[in-house]
């Protein structure tokens, strides 16, 4: 497994946690209308978000922006999108199930009807199927600016950490080397 899919499930196991940690902590006790609504309304908020297009959209966006491992066979990276997109595909309603107690919990009952309403209106829907359109050419957007905030991020550490010339050349060469092949940098020396 390449360090970017560690870092990815790593990102999306912190980012769940907390969620799921909550979930499995809640008091077992009666609960009242309120909060039965509320928990309901969180529930059908992510329903109406279609959270089986932001998986597609994720597994979309992983596909543009994992790196080539030059050690792997090209057999072996078509498996490993594969079983990276199943994972996101099976997280996606897994996490949502997780965090619909938080959001009943952090949002009052009025929010959550607003939330609930907007998502089902027109408009709601139009940037949810908008949004699934765009998601290709946002990640395009994404990976045009990302070379060069890159090789600005290594500039800004090297200025900090007063590097040589060779270490910044180094840290560059490290930074294009995390990008995809046809998107990481020239770098020049200097």
């Amino acid at each position: 497994m390449t360090k970017f899919l560690r870092g990815l499930l790593l990102a999306l196991t912190i980012m769940a946690a907390p969620a799921v940690a909550q979930a499995q902590t809640a008091p077992s006790q009666q609960v009242d209308a309120d909060t039965a609504e509320r928990l309901a309304l969180a529930h059908k908020f992510f329903v109406l978000i279609q959270g089986d297009q932001m998986a597609g959209s994720l597994r979309q966006m992983m596909d543009a922006i994992m790196p080539a491992n030059p050690n792997m066979s090209a057999e072996h990276r078509v498996i490993v999108r594969e079983v990276t997109g199943e994972m996101i595909e099976t997280m996606m309603p897994r996490m949502f199930e997780a965090m619909a107690p938080v959001y009943a919990d952090i949002f009052t009952l009025e929010e959550l009807r607003v939330l609930v309403a907007f998502y089902e209106s027109d408009v709601g829907q139009a940037l949810l199927r908008k949004s699934a359109e765009a998601t290709p050419r946002f990640t395009e957007a994404a990976m045009s600016v990302l070379p060069g905030v890159m090789m600005e991020t290594a500039d800004r550490l090297c200025d900090r950490l007063e590097c040589t010339a060779d270490q910044r050349r180094s840290v560059k060469a490290s930074m294009a080397a995390q990008l995809p092949a046809e998107e990481a940098p020239i770098v020049v020396s200097y």
